[in-house]
This record gives C-alpha cells, sequence and structure tokens, in this order.
C-alpha cells in the first residue's frame, strides 16, 4: 500500500495474516485453520490515532496481538520505527516491546488480583530495569496522578476499585515504560456510557502530552469517529476500507461501510426518517472457510459475477481513501 506520507509512518503493516490451525482426531492432525488475519496492510501515522472497526469475531484484536507479537504472525510484515518486529529474535523484541504497548478491553481480566496497584504499575519498569529503589516509587505515584487516580490507592487491590478505576490502572500500567506506540483494544466497551467519555478524554489528553500514536480498536463508530483520525474498517480478516475520518463517514465507497454507518444513530429524527437503512442479511461466514473472492459478496446487495471470482485489490480510489471492492466508483 502507497502512500504520501509513507515518510511519515511509525508503524507499516504489510500483507500481515494470522492463521490458527485446527487439530483433530488422536494424532492431531492439522484439518484446517481459522483465518482471523488474511492479508492486512495499512499505515500508522506519528502521533496519530488509527480507528480499526468492524464487528465482533472480524480479526480486530488478533490484528493488534500480532502487532505486538503476542501472536507470531503466519505471514506478513510488521515494521516499527523502521525495524521489523517480525524477524526479531526473543530477546530483541523484549528490548523493543518497551516502546510498543497494549491496553486491554477488560479492565477486570487484565489485572492481576493479588496484586496491589502499585506493583502492577511497577511490574513493567523492574522486568525492563528502567527504575530503581525510591524512583520507581515516585513514577508510579506520579503515573496514577496523570490518570487522575489518587497516589494513596497504590496499596489497594484492583477488587477495590470501579470498571473506570480499573481501566486507569491499566492505561498507568501502558504508560510506566514511556511508549511511543499504544494499541487500544477496545478499552471502553466493558465500561459503563458515562465513564467511557471520560476514559476516551484522558487517551486523549495523554496523547498530547506525550506524542502518543494509538491503534484504536473498537465497534462504536460514534466513538471511533471522536478519537479518530483516519479509520480502517475490517471484516472477516480483511480490511475493506481504510480514508481520512471525515471522508469515510461521508462519502463511504464499501457496501459494507455504508452498511455500518446507516445503523449508526444520529441526533435529528428527521433526518435520521429520510437517510436509507442498508439491512444485511444473513450470518458472517466462518473464517475456517471464507468465501472466494470478495469476502463480504455473500451479504453484499450489490454483488456481481466478478466478486466470487477474484479478491478485489486494496486500492486507492481518491487521494487517501482505499478500498477493497471491485464495483467501488
Amino acid at each position: 500500500m502507497n502512500s504520501q506520507n509513507t515518510n511519515q509512518a511509525l508503524l507499516r503493516v504489510e500483507d500481515l495474516k494470522m492463521h490458527f490451525p485446527i487439530y483433530r482426531g488422536v494424532l492431531q492432525r492439522q484439518v484446517g485453520a481459522v483465518h482471523a488475519v488474511d492479508g492486512i496492510s495499512f499505515e500508522v501515522h506519528r502521533g496519530e490515532t488509527l480507528g480499526l472497526v468492524g464487528e465482533s469475531g472480524c480479526g480486530k484484536s488478533t490484528t493488534g496481538r500480532a502487532i505486538l507479537q503476542l501472536y507470531k504472525p503466519t505471514a506478513g510484515n510488521v515494521i516499527f520505527d523502521s525495524v521489523d518486529l517480525v524477524s526479531l529474535k526473543h530477546e530483541e523484541m523484549r528490548k523493543t516491546r518497551r516502546k510498543l504497548q497494549m491496553i486491554f478491553q477488560d479492565p477486570y481480566a487484565s489485572l492481576n488480583p493479588r496484586m496491589t496497584v502499585y506493583d502492577i504499575v511497577a511490574e513493567p519498569m523492574m522486568v525492563h530495569n528502567t527504575a530503581v529503589g525510591k524512583e520507581i516509587q515516585e513514577r508510579v505515584e506520579h503515573l496514577l496522578e496523570l490518570v487522575n487516580l489518587n497516589p494513596a490507592f497504590a496499596s489497594r487491590y484492583p477488587h477495590e476499585f470501579s470498571g473506570g478505576q480499573r481501566q486507569r490502572i491499566g492505561i498507568a500500567r501502558a504508560l510506566a515504560l514511556q511508549p511511543s506506540f499504544i494499541v487500544c483494544d477496545e478499552p471502553i466497551s466493558a465500561l459503563d456510557v458515562s465513564i467511557q467519555a471520560q476514559v476516551v478524554n484522558l487517551l486523549e489528553e495523554l496523547q498530547e502530552q506525550f506524542n502518543l500514536t494509538y491503534l484504536f480498536i473498537a465497534h462504536d463508530l460514534s466513538m471511533v469517529r471522536h478519537i479518530s483520525k483516519r479509520v480502517a474498517v475490517m471484516y472477516l480478516g480483511v480490511i475493506m476500507e481504510l480514508a481520512d475520518r471525515d471522508d469515510l463517514y461521508h462519502s463511504p465507497l464499501h457496501p459494507y461501510t455504508q452498511a455500518l454507518l446507516s445503523a449508526v444513530p444520529i441526533p435529528d429524527p428527521i433526518a435520521d426518517s429520510r437517510r436509507r437503512r442498508v439491512i444485511l442479511e444473513g450470518d458472517v461466514p466462518s473464517p475456517v472457510n471464507p468465501p472466494s473472492g470478495c469476502r463480504f459478496r455473500t451479504r453484499c446487495p450489490i454483488a456481481e459475477k466478478i466478486c466470487a471470482e477474484s479478491r478485489p485489490d486494496f486500492r486507492e480510489a481518491t487521494p487517501g481513501h482505499f478500498v477493497a471492492c471491485h464495483l467501488a466508483k
């Protein structure tokens, strides 16, 4: 994928694939594979937030984990700051991981219930030897203040906090090693609606303060529009469309993006009654045996013969607006 901003790219993903083998029988022979991520390419520019949206099970979280090498990709390259992470040996990757962090979806499951907040936030610094003694304590207190938590709470355990507070602890932990890139894996989907905006605002403030770069994974299109500069739309392991936020929301080219956006509620009843809803029929096909050609063709209202015959190229339809569709103008 060529882009005029290649020189600004902090992260470049090239033809990334993540297939999980399926084994059966006594001899545990491989009988197939789950095509969770199946050949995607995109860039994340330094200091921006790229939103990655799609239905549950489309491969968004797997993409984030494969980028951070928590899963070893089946194929493809992940080039971070001019270094291909896929080719790094274990020790080299361990050192590089200081610059790449993750905020997990579930603030209840991602924090060790047997560790205090102090231990949780301090652990990355101890593992990577970035601070010692009193310096660790000062840094933990500073990080808790950054995420608007009282440093006096450092001796408490995760179960003593609300969901929003736990997610703030997770954010403090992610910031402990002063990373430049953070994968935000649906960081607000498990939180109350009243708390979601607070966490998103906090992420934006921290981004501005530390020049952070985010890959923001979500299925809430309105929240993605608020926080992201560009948005990629994913379906069944493949990116269908990628464009500047306003361009994508005002002029979606792919039928799947159009269907997703038609389902987003808008606060104007008159405008809402005038717009055309796109209702998708059928279920999402299995990633074990995805459709030939275009992945979306089995549910696409405008599919033609060519859609089953060949997989559409991920092409630049207009400057900065990429789409994978034979029929998109």
